[in-house]
């Protein structure tokens, strides 16, 4: 699967983190509330130029206070700082800030937020904006968790904005991650935590760039509910400089994979006199834990009594497979999804099936709950869709992952079953999640599962005939046929938004062409292609006697999308592709083709990609078959050179010009 790209740096700096060298100390940050001019005055970022915004300070600091009597013996306090300058228009969105929190029993709670706004006025003079307190509200995002949003006022491209917020967090047991990159670059980043010495916590890190660690230990005093707790506390900073925003990159999974940051995980608690409590978490304690939530395992038990006449109607069909099919198809035929994506269900699969709609968890676990009703034995699945980054099956935390779906065993083959998709068929392994890493919920340690798909790809054919006249005016039609997960795509886009299908998939792509007629069948059929059948017409380009077009339409491809010179991120395309495009072209009687490219056959280095053509010309007819074959689905990083290189080559060899003149000129 996925090669990361920062492995080979996390032994030397678990390392680091664990030496007791001292670190040289960095200068001190400039105050909440003051800037100076340089930073308004600043025009781009020195080291990730043409950014739309650069975060000048992200500092966090945690520590433990008093717990809750019952709850916890001690609370995490987090602080957090950013200041934020805005470059450009379209790094505008940054004048609004948001931050998550899991609001459920109050267990973190936001005591304060404070914002300002800096920009320099008419004269040169810095002019700070204080965020007004109607400025600052709470929204609720689910069962557990909200939003604080932060609308800075007077923001503009210049501006400077800055907020700071403080979260106190009902547990001892659970340090907040730090993630040290994001999606603008990030001149300045620390991370303080302050942790009495009796708690030992272990730190997964995923940096490689520079990282400076500072540790010290000191008597300290921590109040608590019983008095004064006098301990040693282990102080530790994190920082880092001047890193490069994870802009978005054709293809690349989840930003989130390459994202240098510091991940935590209680491990021992030491009680003294040799008496050491390990709390490692292990997947048995993930399988039982979840099996006892009342939002996961317990809803599995039972089935809404609304629901009885779909098993009861599953029950009279013999085969397995059909049964299974139909209960999948009545699931997700009748439920609709608000796109929340969880592994829970929050408010209960029984009110999501009354109301006929819910989160990825109300949808998944009521098909689980009915096919295992039917006696089809189904278990729930874990994963962490391609979005949402990948996972580590060395760490057992369910934090990991995003989704659940549904995975039956039958006979010698599998299948993972996504009652979200209403356009895929149930043979076609989930998009969002093919070629991945599940987690299995079964038995007591339940099982990984590597879930790949050889046999469905990202497959479109386009058979085209146009007739070309004596004023350079090409008419014709197209029938394009799309399989697998090109069909899921167009699908779910065609469903959404007929007029955007169109533009995107045949307007856009196909520049200078006039699409007259599209007609879409088999969009509820899902055994059968995606058809659309085209009528369109063109003006040739011409220069003197020559006129010139292009047999590269409808095809799929038509831009290549690997043009920049570096990349930072794997490619990743989920599945394997297969394109076909056939053409006839009819030119007028006194025209004879002057230039046809030559037939050829290109393979890349690895045999991972194969182009062929073929062009046949019989009088004024030119026939042609090209064909574009994807055996890989996912390529490091460090083969970007020589990938671009072939995709350069292959978009050249597919928009090559066709040639046509007048008879005796």
């Amino acid at each position: 699967m996925h090669t990361f790209y920062l492995k080979n740096t996390i032994i030397a700096l678990l390392a680091l983190l664990y030496c007791n060298t001292a670190v040289i100390a960095q200068k001190n940050l400039p105050a909440f509330g003051k800037i100076g001019k340089e930073d308004l005055e600043m025009k781009d970022c020195d080291f990730d130029k043409g950014a739309d915004a650069v975060k000048l300070i992200d500092w966090g600091n945690l520590y433990y206070d008093r717990g809750i009597p019952d709850v916890s013996f001690l609370n995490t306090i987090y602080e957090k700082r950013v200041r934020i300058k805005i470059l450009k228009e379209s790094g505008l969105s940054y004048a609004n800030a948001s931050i998550d929190y899991y609001d459920n029993n109050n267990e973190e709670k936001i005591l304060k937020v404070e914002g300002y706004t800096y920009n320099l006025d008419e004269t040169g003079n810095i002019k700070t904006t204080e965020v007004s307190k109607s400025s600052i509200y709470s929204k609720r995002i689910n069962k557990f968790f909200s939003k604080m949003v932060i609308t800075f006022p007077e923001a503009k491209t210049g501006s400077v904005v800055e907020f700071m917020y403080k979260m106190e967090r009902r547990t001892d047991m659970n340090l907040k991650d730090w993630v040290f990159q994001g999606r603008i670059p990030t001149r300045y980043s620390e991370y303080q935590v302050n942790v009495p010495v009796f708690y030992h916590f272990s730190v997964q890190p995923t940096v490689v760039d520079s990282i400076e660690v500072k540790e010290d230990i000191k008597d300290g005093l921590i109040t608590t509910n019983d008095g004064i707790l006098t301990t040693q506390i282990l102080k530790k900073n994190f920082i880092m400089h001047n890193l490069i925003g994870i802009r978005n990159e054709p293809f690349m999974g989840s930003a989130r994979d390459y994202q240098q940051r510091l991940e935590f995980q209680l491990s021992q608690i030491d009680y003294g006199d040799g008496k050491v409590r390990d709390l490692r978490t292990k997947w048995s304690d993930i399988i039982k834990a979840l099996n006892e939530d009342a939002d996961f395992g317990k809803q599995l038990e039972w089935a809404p009594a609304a629901a009885q006449s779909i098993i009861d109607e599953a029950m009279r069909i013999s085969n397995i497979e059909t049964r299974m099919k139909y209960i999948y198809n009545a699931v997700r035929k009748n439920m609709n999804w608000d796109e929340d994506e969880s592994i829970y269900s929050y408010n209960g699969i029984n009110k999501a099936f009354a109301s006929k709609s819910g989160s990825s968890g109300d949808i998944n676990l009521l098909l689980i709950c009915l096919l295992n009703k039917a006696d089809i034995a189904t278990a729930p699945i874990l994963f962490s869709t391609r979005e949402n980054g990948l996972v580590n099956n060395f760490y057992p935390f369910l934090k990991q992952f995003n989704t659940v779906m549904a995975y039956v065993k039958l006979y010698d083959q599998y299948f993972v079953l996504d009652a979200t998709d209403r356009v895929s068929g149930y043979k076609l392994v989930p998009e969002s999640i093919v070629n991945t890493k599940g987690f299995i919920v079964e038995g007591d340690k339940g099982r990984w599962i590597d879930v790949i798909d050889t046999k469905h790809k990202y497959k479109v054919m386009a058979a085209v005939h146009g007739e070309i006249d004596v004023a350079g005016v090409m008419k014709g039609d197209c029938l394009v046929n799309c399989n697998d997960y090109a069909r899921k795509q167009r699908c779910e886009a065609w469903l959404k938004n007929k007029e955007q299908f169109r533009n995107e998939y045949f307007t856009k792509p196909n520049n200078g062409l006039k699409i007259e007629e599209l007609i879409v069948n088999n969009a509820d059929a899902d055994s059968l292609p995606l058809e659309q059948k085209v009528k369109f017409s063109s003006v040739l380009s011409s220069s003197g006697n020559y006129k010139y077009f292009t047999v590269n339409l409808f095809s799929d491809l038509d831009k290549n999308p690997f043009m920049a010179d570096e990349r930072i991120a794997d490619i990743d395309f989920g599945f394997q592709q297969d394109y076909t495009i056939f053409g006839n072209y009819t030119i007028p009687e006194d025209y004879v083709f002057d230039g046809v490219p030559e037939n050829i056959s290109m393979i890349m280095p690895d045999t991972s990609i194969i182009f062929t053509r073929t062009m046949q010309v019989d009088e004024n007819l030119l026939n042609v078959r090209m064909s574009v074959e994807f055996k890989r689905t996912f390529y490091t990083v460090s083969n970007y050179p020589e990938f671009k290189e072939f995709y350069k080559k292959l978009f050249a060899k597919l928009n090559e010009q066709i040639v046509i003149k007048k008879k005796g000129t």
